[in-house]
């Protein structure tokens, strides 16, 4: 399970750190830099494992996987509070929205598939299938759900509506994340155990690869897909990838176990979570430099999302089955 995989050191240099609101640095009496960290932020307890997050359109709306446990947690962002559980394949592990629609799919490691719909939170289908399933994407459309079996080195195409798989891809060895192209044509996983980014043409099955060393794990993309914000937790580095032309552009370096890298519903500011120091840095989206910012979050943070016009960050901290609620205007 992703628990066996996400068991790793924690430095607990945020017990010390939790009173701080900022901080100067000093090299040989210059100023240097300035953090400014969270104060003791708000807390929601979910379910165990706590990993991906998916919001609603009009943000109202958080849903938590717990990958630990057998529900999605649902969070009402105006009062910041767990208000409903949906009941879904065991070991939830990742969403992707279904086009236009209230509809999103909801994969789970006890090979399975769940679609939701969100104004409801009731699930409308699902299916079962022989695979352990995790990272998943979906064409614009949604007509069409793109799901890696990390255990068979294989990527599923699905159709949305009645589940069935209609296609298979070759992967590299233990994809995790997965992302798709602007155009709809090329699909991308991170293969954690061979250290290697895949991209796979759709029309024709053929493939080429980026060797990256480490561990890439996860993806995110730019609003269009015309970006892949790619996260290697043993190189400490987040690849940032141009799908037009199948090529890293640049590399965030000086990370400590990075998980999600998202990006702010304005896109001007790039958030980085960080599983082992338990701190979100934050970039300029445009330049990638490092901004002042930094938050700290709870125990063993993997994912992250921006909400309510970018004055909130909700962070799903996996090693204390919480999620950090942060006011980036305070």
């Amino acid at each position: 399970m992703k628990g066996e995989m996400k068991m790793r050191s924690l430095n607990i240099a945020f017990l010390f750190t939790l009173l701080i609101t900022s901080i100067s640095i000093f090299v040989e009496g210059e100023e240097i830099k300035s953090l400014t960290l969270s104060k003791n932020p708000k807390t929601i307890s979910v379910g165990e494992g706590p990993d991906a997050l998916f919001l609603t359109p009009n943000e109202d709306i958080l849903y938590v996987a717990n990958v630990e446990d057998t529900f999605i947690s649902v969070i009402d962002t105006k009062q910041d509070k767990v208000i409903k559980k949906i009941d879904v394949v065991d070991y939830p592990w990742g969403f992707t929205r279904l086009g236009n629609t209230n509809l999103v799919a909801v994969s789970g490691w006890d090979k399975g598939i769940d679609i939701i719909d969100f104004t409801t939170h009731q699930v409308t289908h699902n299916k079962r299938y022989k695979f352990n399933l995790g990272g998943i994407t979906s064409t614009k459309d949604g007509k069409y759900i793109f799901v890696v079996a990390p255990n068979n080195n294989k990527i599923f195409r699905i159709d949305a509506n009645s589940l069935d798989i209609i296609d298979e891809y070759d992967s590299g060895d233990g994809p995790d994340g997965i992302g798709i192209s602007k155009d709809d044509k090329k699909i991308y996983t991170a293969n954690t155990k061979d250290g290697t980014i895949s991209i796979i043409n759709l029309d024709d099955k053929s493939s080429k690869v980026i060797k990256t060393g480490g561990k890439p794990e996860l993806i995110h993309a730019n609003h269009d897909r015309s970006k892949l914000f790619i996260s290697n937790f043993n190189n400490n580095i987040v690849h940032i990838l141009e799908t037009e032309n199948g090529k890293i552009i640049k590399e965030i370096s000086g990370l400590d176990g990075p998980e999600e890298a998202f990006l702010s519903k304005s896109e001007a500011t790039l958030y980085i979570v960080n599983f082992n120091n338990s701190k979100v840095y934050t970039y300029d989206a445009n330049t990638f430099e490092k901004l002042v910012n930094e938050y700290i979050v709870g125990r063993k943070p993997i994912g992250i999302v921006s909400a309510l016009n970018d004055t909130k960050l909700y962070v799903s901290n996996y090693g204390d089955n919480s999620v950090t609620v942060i006011k980036t205007n305070e």
